[in-house]
């Protein structure tokens, strides 16, 4: 991921625990996703969607191909709508 989005390691590991049940200074985060080991590289962690994370991200699919299926303006004519 941090290579994806030019991130450091220590970058990607502090913006990645704010989607977790809980940050580095153990208050609540957003919930979106849990860190766990890989089991064939400790070095690497893997991240999960949480049942909460899944059905954000299927939300937002269904906003994004409704508004791109509606009319072919997409995104611009649902701010035009507002």
């Amino acid at each position: 991921m941090e290579q994806d989005l030019g991130l450091s390691t220590a970058s990607g590991s502090r913006n990645t625990d704010y989607l977790c049940s809980q940050n580095r200074y153990k208050t609540a985060g957003l919930n979106l996703i849990t860190k766990e080991a890989d089991p064939f590289n400790r070095r690497r962690i893997q991240l999960r969607l949480t049942p909460l994370g899944v059905r954000i991200k299927n939300d937002l699919l269904n906003e994004l191909n409704g508004l791109h299926n509606h009319s072919g303006n997409g995104i611009q004519e649902a701010t035009e709508n507002k």
